[in-house]
């Protein structure tokens, strides 16, 4: 079969490089990384699998692993449809995550009734504990992976059955430091088993690159010393298990995207105060917004991402007040119910996909990092909050996707959060970048207005890097090099050890610590909520309006309540809910859903009020948690 019949479109210069050149370098079935490192939207996903195919050979699947559930889900669908015009013989094709929301362990198994995508729950084998991934062509998040190396239950298990397909990494760059250093025990055990890896990234620094292929070199050929060779963007390179040689390959793109960037101050303070319920930094980022509206009476649709949830909820209030009529708003992020977040992403996608039949003549899509990362959006112009440079590319990377002009000019409006004196608040967000990797791409982005999209995007990600070397006396710095490496450190207690470094199989199964001390995620502190509403007669209900009462026991079909948890970080307010909160007694001793929260609105339309906080949940808005307003 030809690429074409693979995915409906003819392979683009990238692509068309690994059909041609990769046979050179690579033996189907033999131990190999290949990385591709390509910009945005040039198909990366699709190089990724037809090459896991052409490395795996006849007796292997494909395993997609990516960052997030949202990403998971978005590029489920994709992989779906390759695999049934791909494999010769039908096979399961599954779907795995934490929320995937269908059978005990959330597998899921796709087939075709005629008429489309259906998702069934998948053979009751696969549904075990751990064996979701068991399937021919799986589509996980990284957790699923990871898994394998971490001192849990049932790891031997997920290696077994993850390591007879070819491993492929999506957005190999937006992992932290805890994360990559378990990543690369995957990636030393997968040499040391002789399965091929393929790893994708658009901003991924050659640096981190050559480690990663150094950790499977270590696996799959002890002793070897990676050569060394300079990683091409855009490009890819395969350095084969057994010689260690490296085969690297530049490839033009044809086509240049410039990032017309802008930095514009944002005035206010992040928090609410009893006059207004909205900050006035996130009303400062709605009038930006508003104003490109009413500078083009054409047609335009603006994406604006925000750093937080709260922002971007507050955001879309405060757009409500400030754009014209013939405006839509759309909102999407990670605090949805399982059933509502799925209904948004459609809807989203639909309207700002590949496929424009949909598409609205003015809207905004406000988000928040969950459109970094595989999700398929075009949008006309970006405004988002400071972030890191990486991020602010990938970000960038929904802008003017599909078109289909050899140059295209992208404006990027960047967000920089100011103190009541008006300088650059660059810690704004401390909680969740690092300080000194935001003011560095902050100056960085201030000496280059215009990024050339691939050419300027490798030698500004190494500009970024020199700037928070080891050698810099800045105090952000050295705070920042402090946390990366504490996060590393926090690696070592929970992974199993390295293949050449195994002494005895109980080094292996080892569970002295808890799952939660094992965990993918470093200090993962998340919890589950289930919103319900006191219905007139006092019986609580799943559905503000709709009568489907809590059950006093969980039925065997988990997929109701599934389908309608929130996932979030732990809260003062939470601690601080009324008695109700805690599950019905009759679920005592069901460990099938974990920890969870009950939040209760006291009828439709009313939220819930615990410490000062005012929590609700929204269809639209999603899970809201407004803080208590300061006295004034």
């Amino acid at each position: 079969m030809t690429f074409f019949d693979w995915f409906r479109f003819e392979p683009n210069t990238l692509q068309k490089s690994l059909l041609d050149l990769l046979h050179g370098c690579a033996v189907p079935g033999r131990a190999g990384l290949l990385v591709l490192m390509w910009p945005t939207g040039s198909g990366k996903t699709e190089g990724g699998l037809w090459a896991a195919r052409w490395l795996g050979g006849p007796r292997m699947g494909v395993h997609l692993a990516l960052p997030s559930v949202a990403t998971t889900d978005s590029a489920f669908r994709r992989v779906w449809r390759w695999a049934r015009r791909a494999l010769a013989a039908s096979s399961p094709v599954t779907l795995a995550h934490s929320r995937a929301g269908r059978g005990p362990q959330g597998a899921l198994l796709s087939h075709d009734d005629g008429d489309g995508l259906v998702l069934a729950p998948a053979p009751e084998f696969l549904q075990g504990r751990g064996r979701a991934v068991l399937a021919g062509v799986t589509v996980s998040t990284i957790d699923q992976v990871l898994l394998a190396v971490l001192r849990v239950r049932h790891n031997v298990l997920r290696m077994g059955g993850l390591t007879r397909k070819v491993l492929v990494v999506d957005e190999c760059h937006a992992y932290d430091p805890y994360m990559q250093s378990l990543l690369r025990t995957v990636l030393a055990w997968w040499g040391a088993l002789g399965v091929p890896v393929v790893l994708m990234s658009a901003t991924l620094p050659r640096s981190l690159a050559r480690s990663l292929a150094a950790a499977y070199l270590s696996g799959s050929a002890p002793g070897l010393r990676l050569p060394e060779f300079l990683p091409a963007y855009p490009g890819w390179f395969h350095v084969d298990g057994l010689t260690g040689h490296p085969t690297v390959e530049a490839v033009a793109t044809g086509r240049t995207r410039i990032l017309a960037v802008r930095l514009v101050g944002l005035p206010g303070s992040p928090r609410a105060t009893r006059r207004d319920a909205v900050p006035a930094c996130d009303r400062a980022r709605a009038r930006v917004v508003s104003q490109l509206f009413e500078r083009d009476r054409q047609r335009l649709c603006v994406l604006t991402v925000c750093n937080t949830v709260a922002s971007a909820q507050n955001t879309v209030l405060a757009l409500k007040a400030f754009l014209p009529r013939d405006v839509e708003v759309f909102l999407i992020h990670a605090h949805y119910r399982e059933l509502d977040r799925a209904d948004l992403t459609m809807a989203v996608e639909q309207a700002f996909g590949k496929d424009r039949a949909h598409r609205p003549r003015r809207a905004v899509l406000v988000t928040t990092q969950v459109c970094e990362q595989s999700l398929d959006l075009d949008l006309n112009r970006l405004v988002t909050d400071l972030a890191p440079l990486p991020t602010i590319i990938q970000r960038a990377g929904r802008g003017r996707r599909h078109t289909k002009r050899s140059r295209v000019r992208v404006p990027v409006t960047v967000l920089v959060p100011l103190t009541a004196e008006g300088l650059p608040d660059d810690g704004r967000w401390d909680a969740i970048y690092s300080t000194a990797v935001v003011r560095a791409s902050r100056e960085l982005m201030e000496g280059h207005r215009a990024i050339a999209e691939p050419a300027d995007v490798q030698s500004l990600l190494e500009a970024l890097e020199d700037r928070l070397g080891g050698n810099s006396p800045d105090v952000d710095v050295l705070s920042h090099l402090e946390g990366e490496q504490a996060m590393a450190d926090a690696a070592r207690p929970v992974v199993i050890p390295h293949p050449r470094e195994l002494v005895d199989l109980f080094d292996l199964t080892d569970l002295s610590g808890t799952d939660e001390e094992a965990a993918t995620r470093y200090r993962l502190d998340s919890i589950q909520i289930l919103p319900l509403w006191r219905q007139p007669d006092g019986h609580l209900s799943l559905e503000p309006d709709t009568d489907l009462p809590l059950p006093a026991r969980l039925p065997h079909n988990l997929e109701p309540i599934r389908d309608r948890l929130v996932s979030t970080r732990h809260a003062t307010w939470q601690k601080h809910l009324s008695a109700d909160a805690q599950p019905p007694a009759g679920w005592a001793g069901d460990k099938r859903l974990g920890p969870l929260v009950l939040l209760v609105h006291p009828a439709l339309g009313e939220p819930v009020h615990a410490a000062g906080w005012t929590v609700f949940y929204d269809r639209y808005l999603g899970l809201v948690a407004r803080p208590p307003t300061p006295k004034e």
